[in-house]
């Protein structure tokens, strides 16, 4: 069974649960996540221009959610390397600190989520302490800073 989709203006049908998988669908699924992960960086900017507040907090929240979605897109990768967009590959240095950061992060959301917040903060803090890029540093002092 096929379900129409209307989030785009291109008309899509996309699998139901019972329906078989196609071969060429992580092509389609790589696609649509480029666009959710573009909506996504396009929403945190609204949210940090016009709200609604607590924009930190909803920025956080959007770039989890991204999180997520780059999360989807590396395992396609893993599996078909040649949807990777070459201007877009990471270097080899940028591919371990990326992985290292999703790594650290999806344990101390896993934590996180069973309630166990101080354990969560100290993967943050352990992470800040070997993470080789500031700009993931910045991310996991600003998870130690909402979990405070």
């Amino acid at each position: 069974m096929l379900v129409r989709t209307s989030l785009s203006r291109m008309p899509r049908t996309i699998p139901t649960a019972g329906a078989p998988k196609a071969g060429p669908s992580l092509k389609l699924v790589h696609q649509l996540l480029r666009v959710a992960s573009h909506l996504l960086d396009q929403a945190a900017t609204q949210v940090r221009e016009s709200g609604p507040e607590p924009a930190a907090e909803n920025i956080q929240r959007i770039g989890r959610a991204l999180f997520e979605v780059i999360e989807v897109q590396r395992r396609i990768f893993a599996l078909q390397p040649e949807l990777e967009p070459r201007s877009l590959a990471a270097s080899s240095r940028e591919a371990d600190a990326n992985q290292l950061f999703s790594q650290f992060m999806h344990e101390a959301l896993e934590l996180e989520g069973t309630g166990d917040v101080a354990a969560a903060v100290e993967r943050y803090t352990r992470f800040i302490g070997v993470s080789p890029t500031y700009h993931h540093r910045e991310i996991a002092r600003s998870e130690i800073r909402r979990l405070s």
